[in-house]
């Protein structure tokens, strides 16, 4: 007796459970144990009414069970905690348990969430970040929890300086800069022609620079390599705008210029200094490969310029430009870290869903701050630079919504063309919110941003273009006529995408009257050929001829402007054969079945086929059409197997003027390149 009374003493802390005496008629029903009342706990908490012997008892919470909800909402959140916790209890003394030790977890001495990862500058333009929970964040942590080790010296290794260049490499690199007169124009001709809408460097910036480099006495260090790559690539692409300069195109020959070869020749000398950039792995390494990355944006989109600017992400990853930075360095800094790392974002971002390439960094793992209105930064222009940011960031939720409507169930596709159509209406109001008078959507020829805004506005067409263009083609997503075909988001979609293609030639037009089209420049090339492929698009769903006729010819004209030179032939006959291809199919559909017409047809197929093949023996490449690249168009057409009377001679008496010593320059850098 005793024994059992000091059991029973040992457990008076622990509440003893009640039971029913009698069980009541709902939980005999439902088979569950019935834990007293009367009315019961398990009645009250499920809402449902307590019945005992027929009769109903009273609730004292009869205010939650009159709710739809209750009984289905708590069994379902039953159902939810046995999932992820097992089949535990869920009565009152058990819930009441779990809950004060989440609260008392969350009370705790954890650590901060919000600083999970360093970032620890090492110099002025080289910082350091742990990563997330990477060894190099474990050892930090264990290194403050030992106070002690401070006493101690440890060896800190930030960068790998013993695979270094000689210094040398720099000194002869800067013996082939061109005179100072020809450096000041080429870079004038970069910030008001190829920095448009996105923030490379500040012009002040490279200004420094270049005193340093025109100085008697400079000495440079490792440090200084990734400005110096910059600087030549800031040349390179100066020389790949500065024919803007002559005004509104005219019928000139745009084959070999001396501006074409010598770009070429300050773009190998930044190569050369790469290795070294890539080692130092500054903020300022990122700018170079932002700069190479732009410099081959019109030669190889999808190949070098994507691979240039994965370079530049990663490297500032490297940096921790990706993450908010906390901390007391100078705000002009972290200023310009947050610009260059949104430039090389939102470029990447853009060249990865236009070319079908994997983005290099994932949106959730950005916490960085967007650029900010500082008065110390003049270019570019801040509203331009943030509405091309956000109309990147429009784009890139257009893609993923793309992506799980093409990899859907068929149930889900109303719902995610719907979410389209949700994204077309937003894009449409907020670039509707956008200023305009100078800024943004000032596209008038008097604007100071004339360039910039049309630049900006075929920007925000080619999302429409984008979103429609894989709806143009009715075979490709429906199986069944569609009952209303005028409400139906597909045909919204593709109708909104025409009319944004329409829309881009003419804001190309624009620009071609008013200051010239540019032959490096991406945004215009690529607005224009997306623009033809969808008037080509429509022009063999209508089976039309004579459909959007003058548009394809002035958006021809235009296209065959921007690349230019010996190799226009080859650089849009795939464009030329699709129309041809297209004509001859709507004189398929159209013929009247007589064997006159048909002779007609096929002579007219046969004799198109031939002029098709005479143009490609004439193809200045040796390779013909296989051997280009039809996703990127050159500047650089002066790239054939024939060499131009005169031309050497140019070439060589720009050498001349350049000093040699050192870092030989090779004449034959300037030859037109030989295949094969």
């Amino acid at each position: 007796m005793e024994a059992y009374q000091s059991s029973a003493s040992n457990h008076t802390a622990r509440p003893s459970r009640r039971r029913a005496s009698l069980a009541c008629d709902t939980c005999r029903r439902q088979k569950e144990k019935c834990e007293g009342g009367p009315p019961c706990w398990r009645c009250q908490r499920l809402g449902r009414p307590c019945t005992v012997r027929g009769n109903v008892l009273s609730r004292r919470y009869s205010a939650r069970a009159d709710s739809q909800e209750s009984t289905s909402r708590v069994e379902g959140l039953e159902r939810i905690v046995r999932h992820f916790l097992g089949n535990v209890s869920l009565d009152e003394e058990n819930v009441g348990r779990i809950v004060a030790r989440l609260e008392g977890r969350s009370q705790g001495d954890e650590p901060n969430v919000d600083e999970p990862f360093d970032v620890q500058f090492v110099s002025k333009d080289i910082a350091h970040y742990s990563g997330e929970f990477s060894h190099w964040n474990f050892s930090q942590k264990l290194r403050r929890k030992i106070g002690q080790i401070e006493r101690f010296r440890v060896k800190e290794y930030w960068r790998p300086t013993q695979l270094q260049s000689s210094i040398h490499l720099v000194s002869q690199a800067m013996n082939h800069l061109p005179p100072r007169p020809i450096t000041e124009f080429l870079i004038g001709m970069f910030f008001k022609y190829a920095a448009v809408n996105v923030f490379y460097m500040e012009r002040s910036w490279i200004q420094e620079r270049v005193e340093r480099c025109y100085a008697a006495s400079t000495e440079y260090t490792l440090s200084d390599i990734p400005w110096v790559c910059s600087l030549f690539a800031v040349l390179a692409v100066g020389t790949q705008v500065a024919h803007m300069e002559e005004g509104q195109e005219d019928n000139e020959d745009l084959n070999l210029c001396s501006e074409d070869s010598v770009g070429l020749s300050l773009y190998h000398i930044a190569c050369r200094l790469v290795p070294d950039v890539l080692l130092v792995a500054s903020h300022e390494s990122v700018q170079a490969f932002l700069l190479l990355a732009l410099y081959a944006l019109p030669l190889s989109t999808g190949g070098l310029s994507y691979s240039y600017l994965g370079i530049a992400v990663k490297m500032a990853i490297q940096n921790g430009m990706h993450r908010k930075y906390v901390g007391e360095c100078d705000p002009r800094i972290i200023e310009t870290r947050n610009r260059v790392f949104w430039t090389a974002c939102t470029l990447d971002k853009r060249i990865s869903i236009f070319h079908g390439r994997p983005a290099s960094i994932a949106k959730s793992d950005i916490s960085t701050d967007l650029p900010s209105d500082a008065l110390s930064f003049s270019s570019p222009n801040y509203s331009n630079m943030m509405a091309y940011i956000k109309l990147s960031s429009w784009l890139g939720e257009v893609s993923e919504t793309l992506t799980l409507l093409r990899n859907c169930p068929k149930r889900f596709i109303p719902e995610y063309l719907d979410r389209l159509i949700q994204l077309r209406t937003h894009i449409g109001q907020w670039w509707d919110s956008l200023p305009l008078t100078i800024e943004c959507r000032d596209t008038t020829p008097d604007s100071p941003l004339f360039r910039q805004n049309s630049h900006l506005k075929m920007t925000y067409l080619l999302i429409y273009v984008y979103m429609g263009r894989p709806f143009m083609f009715a075979s490709d997503w429906t199986d069944s006529p569609v009952e209303n075909a005028d409400s139906d988001p597909r045909t919204l979609l593709v109708q909104g995408c025409v009319k944004s293609a329409l829309d881009i030639l003419d804001t190309l037009q624009s620009l071609s009257t008013n200051t010239g089209l540019c032959r490096a420049s991406y945004t215009e090339f690529s607005s224009c050929r997306a623009a033809l492929l969808v008037i080509l698009a429509e022009r063999l769903n209508s089976r039309k001829l004579n459909r959007f006729q003058d548009e394809l010819s002035r958006g021809m004209a235009m296209i065959r402007r921007m690349t230019g030179g010996s190799s226009s032939e080859s650089e849009i006959s795939y464009l030329q054969s699709l129309d041809a291809a297209i004509r001859q199919s709507s004189l398929a559909v159209n013929e009247t079945g007589s064997d006159e017409h048909r002779l007609q047809d096929e002579t007219s197929a046969y004799a198109q086929f031939k002029h098709w093949t005479n143009a490609m023996k004439q193809d200045t490449y040796p390779g013909g059409i296989t051997d280009l690249e039809l996703s990127s168009f050159s500047p650089l057409s002066f790239l054939n197997s024939e060499p131009r009377l005169g031309e050497g001679n140019e070439v060589q008496d720009l050498l001349n003027t350049w000093p040699s010593e050192g870092f030989v320059m090779d004449p034959n850098v300037f030859s037109p390149l030989q295949t094969g």
